[in-house]
Parts: C-alpha cells; structure tokens; sequence
C-alpha cells in the first residue's frame, strides 16, 4: 500500500487556515450582534454631549497623506454602515434621500428595514447637503471605519462641515499588532481639544487611536483534535481570549457577562477567502460600503442564496462556545479597567 503523500486540512497554501476563520468571523459575529441589540448612538444636527461641544461637526484632520482640507473627521470613528437592523431603533445610515425630486428628512420612513443605500450618505458644508454620489467641488467620499470624510480635492480649512451618522459604541477587533494602538479617553466627549487641529489626543490619526470600550478577539495558540466519524471529519477545540477594555468596571463587568453567556451557542462560519476571491467585502478600500455589500447574515448564507458560509459546501462546517470562563478582572489606572 502506497503511503499517504497528502496534506489535510487544507487545498491550497495560501488559503486561510483554522486560526484566521475563527478570528475573522467571531469579529464579525460580535460585531453584528452587538448591532442588533442597539450597540449605536445617533449623532443627529444638532447633538450636543453633556460637556459641551457639537457632536454633529467635523474636525480638519491633519493627515500629511492628504492635501490640507481634504479630511474631515467626527469625534468618533467606526461609523455604522449596516441598515435594516431588527432593533427598535434603526442607525443614521442615510440622511437626505431623493424622492420623486424631493428631499426626505428620514428615508426610513419610507424604507423601514431595507438594505437600499448603507452607509452615511454624505454631510453638510455651509449649510448645504453634499451627497456623496455627488460630483464638483465637494464631491467626497465617506470612511467609515475611520468615522471620517475624504474630499476628492481640498475644501477651504475654514469650512463649517456637519454630518448625521451613527457610532459604534464598543469596537470589536482583532487582538494583533494594530490593536496595540494609543488608548483614547473619553472619547465620547466633543468638547475641549477635539475643535482644534492637531491637539492633545487627537493629534493622533483615527487608525492609531483606540476609543472604549474596546473588545479584542485572539486565537490562542493552544489546540486539541478529535475525531469526528469513522471515515472522516474532525473536532477542532481552540482556546480564544477576548480582551475587554473600558473606562468604567461597570461597562467591563457589563461585556464580560455578554461574552460569557455565549456558552452553547452555535454559529455557522463564512468562507472570507471566497469572498476576497468574489471581490465580494461588503467595504471598499475607501471604507465605503459597495452597493452589493453583504451584512453578516447574508456573508453566512449557503451560496445557493447568494452568500458564502462554508456549510453550503462543507458538511458541518460551523463554531461552538463550550467552557466560557472569566478569568481576570482587573484595574490597570484608575479609569482603565481590563478583563
């Protein structure tokens, strides 16, 4: 009998591999069920914090990859883009909308839970609404991971820019390299050295910053394998850390229990290397959402419905929670808690 010459596991050496599925899609899972249950704040014209300052104005961002007046930031990034949440409240995902040559105020109305449009769909300059499908001088384009506009060329640095959109309150990312980044604290607040360029925290451009609460997901190197059935298939168990950082306990007892509680749930997985085949990732480069852009439900639907989750051609193919535990809790200052 010949001996065995085959790798299992895997078709090709440059797919991604247990470590990076689990990562990949646990963000996403988190960060669309934090959605669903109301994981947003509106930011609508006028929105004033309770320490002062507006936080419907954006801010000249001095970014040196960027003309001056180019890039223009709200006072917190990971702005929403996903419409038709099943919460009661729907997230600012489009401001002004045309209607037989008529502008809404709140498309939602008309549009209750639809996917039409996602995303911020342009700001204020002046006064006047900008969309972002727009063309001229101010046509832009929205970054929302980065909560931010970009002009296609600079606008004056003494504009009054204004936009209505929605802010994730926690961010869910990845526990490697770049979520070692710079903590920002109270980062809900708009007031003080948020209205001046280049001040204090916010000297700092938005992909270096990393605003509370604050939860990072890592794979940990540490696994064990059983078999499945006679004939094939496997049990994969990996150990995974969820980092949670907050300014208050209150908000990380909060987000340790919500992790916690997860125990026995199931969820199937996506395949994010079909999706980057297909071209298919919901935002484009810019962090502006494509018009075909698919939310997490649709990313794990079987392909014969237009989706990608591996169990519409891999048998089984899906994650268990089993043995959640908290394991610290802890102050690292007095308005930095760890868990």
């Amino acid at each position: 009998m010949a001996e065995n010459t085959n790798l299992k596991g895997f078709d090709n050496v440059g797919d991604s591999t247990i470590t990076t599925v689990i990562q990949d899609n646990l963000v996403e899972f988190f960060d669309w069920g934090l959605l669903e249950k109301g994981n947003f704040f509106n930011i609508s014209i006028p929105t004033t914090g309770q320490y002062g300052g507006s936080k419907h104005k954006l801010r000249l961002v001095d970014d040196p990859r960027y003309t001056s007046g180019q890039v223009w930031e709200g006072f917190r990034s990971n702005w929403v883009w996903q419409s038709g949440l099943s919460f009661n409240k729907q997230a600012k995902v489009r401001q002004k909308q045309l209607i037989y040559g008529e502008e809404l105020e709140d498309a939602d109305a008309i549009y209750p839970l639809s996917k039409r449009l996602p995303g911020v769909s342009g700001v204020f300059v002046g006064g006047e609404f900008r969309p972002a499908s727009g063309v001229g001088p101010y046509s832009h384009h929205v970054d929302h991971p980065r909560g931010r506009v970009v002009f296609d060329t600079a606008i004056s640095t003494s504009s009054d820019v204004q936009a209505e959109f929605s802010y994730k309150w926690i961010n869910v990312t990845r526990a490697n390299h770049p979520f070692f980044r710079e903590v920002q604290y109270r980062s809900q607040r708009a007031d003080r050295d948020f209205n001046f360029t280049g001040s204090g925290d916010w000297s700092q451009l938005a992909e270096t910053r990393l605003q509370l609460p604050a939860l990072a997901i890592e794979t940990v190197k540490r696994r064990e394998i059983e078999g499945y059935q006679l004939g094939g298939g496997q049990y994969v168990t990996t150990d995974v850390l969820f980092h949670v950082l907050a300014e208050t306990e209150y908000t990380r007892d909060k987000l340790l229990d919500i992790i916690s509680l997860q125990e026995g749930t199931v969820i199937h997985l996506f395949d994010s290397d079909r999706i980057g085949r297909n071209d298919a990732y919901p935002l484009d480069w810019r962090g502006s959402p494509k018009p075909s852009g698919l939310r997490y439900p649709e990313l794990v639907t079987p392909s014969a419905d237009g989706g990608y989750g591996y169990y519409s051609y891999v048998r089984g193919a899906h994650l268990r929670f089993k043995e959640t535990s908290i394991t610290a809790a802890d102050a690292l200052s007095p308005n930095l808690y760890h868990g």
